[in-house]
C-alpha cells in the first residue's frame, strides 16, 4: 500500500512539473512573440515615418511649382480726344502667364501602414503671374494739345493683359494645370520606391 501511494505521489509530482514547465514555455513564447511584434511594429512605424519625410523633402524642393507658362501677344489702340484735336497710339505687347501651385508645402502626405503606397493631396493650381515681357509703340499720332502719356499706355496694357488672362483661364488652363500637377508629382515620387502613388487635388 505504501509503495502504491509513493508511486502515485511521484506520478502526480512529475505531471505537475511537466504542466508547470509547459506553462512556463508557453508564457516565455508568448512574451517573445509580443516583444517581436512590438519591435516589428516600431520598425514599421519608423519606416513609414522615414518614407513620409522623404516625400515631404522631395516636395519641399519644389516650393512654388510652375506647371504652365503661356506666352501671348496683342495689339491695342489707345485713342484720346481733346477739345480741338485727337491723338492715338497703336501698341504691340507680349506677356507670359504662369499657372501652378503657389506653395507645394501645403500638400498633405499619407503613407500606407506597410509603407508601400502614398497618397498626396495637393492644393489646386492658381494663376501665379501675368507679366508683360515687351511692348512697342509702332504707330502713333500726337498733337500739341492732345497727347497720350506713358501712364495711360501702361493702364491700357494692364487692362488688356487682365482681359487676356480671363480668356485663357476661361478656356480651362487651371484644369489642365491640375492634371499636369498630378503627373509631375507622381513622376517625382515614384523613384522613392512606392508601388502606388496617388495624387489628388484638395
Amino acid at each position: 500500500m505504501s509503495k502504491k501511494k509513493s508511486s502515485n505521489s511521484f506520478a502526480a509530482n512529475l505531471a505537475s512539473k511537466v504542466i508547470l514547465r509547459a506553462v512556463t514555455i508557453v508564457l516565455i513564447a508568448a512574451a517573445v512573440f509580443a516583444l517581436a511584434a512590438f519591435c516589428l511594429s516600431k520598425m514599421q512605424a519608423a519606416r513609414v515615418q522615414n518614407r513620409r519625410a522623404a516625400v515631404e523633402r522631395e516636395l519641399s524642393e519644389c516650393a512654388e511649382l510652375v506647371l504652365y507658362k503661356m506666352r501671348y501677344s496683342d495689339i491695342i489702340t489707345i485713342k484720346k480726344k481733346g477739345a480741338i484735336s485727337k491723338a492715338f497710339s497703336i501698341v504691340r505687347y507680349s506677356g507670359v502667364l504662369r499657372a501652378g501651385i503657389e506653395n507645394i508645402r501645403d500638400a498633405e502626405v499619407v503613407v500606407s501602414p506597410d509603407a508601400k503606397s502614398v497618397v498626396v493631396k495637393i492644393p489646386p493650381t492658381v494663376l501665379l503671374g501675368n507679366d508683360i515681357q515687351s511692348q512697342e509703340v509702332f504707330d502713333e499720332q500726337q498733337r500739341l494739345f492732345t497727347r497720350i502719356g506713358t501712364q495711360e499706355i501702361f493702364e491700357q496694357i494692364d487692362a488688356a493683359k487682365r482681359e487676356a488672362a480671363d480668356e485663357i483661364l476661361a478656356d480651362g488652363l487651371l484644369d489642365d494645370a491640375d492634371a499636369r500637377a498630378k503627373q509631375v508629382i507622381s513622376a517625382l515620387l515614384r523613384p522613392l520606391g512606392f508601388k502606388a502613388v496617388t495624387v489628388m487635388i484638395k
